[in-house]
């Protein structure tokens, strides 16, 4: 999954990556790619959702869960964000509700 620039520059701050390596940028993009779908499973997105700082709190669990996988500790991020993951996926459904409910009627 491709993110945008800043993203991507966002990602390797969180994981304070500081040089310049392709075989680093390569990992990050697999973090991004292993994070991304899992990540918007579980906060009610969609599969391709492109994270970006619009997302609100959803972006900061997103910079979280990447420096949890690029540590691989992906469970303890789901067990240390249990709440907050609940709390956006709740806000997205009920989100989608209301748009569903205005197309509708």
């Amino acid at each position: 999954m491709a993110i945008s620039e800043a993203a991507m520059a966002a990602v390797k701050r969180k994981l304070n990556v500081t040089w310049d390596s392709n075989v680093t940028d390569e990992r990050v993009q697999d973090v991004v790619d292993a994070v991304s779908p899992r990540l918007s499973s579980l906060l009610g997105f969609d599969a391709a959702h492109d994270f970006s700082k619009e997302d609100g709190e959803a972006w900061g669990l997103f910079l979280n869960a990447c420096l949890y996988e690029f540590s691989d500790a992906w469970d303890d991020f789901t067990q240390n964000y249990e709440r907050e993951i609940q709390s956006v996926r709740l806000l997205n459904i009920a989100t989608k509700g209301d748009e569903d409910a205005e197309t509708q009627g």
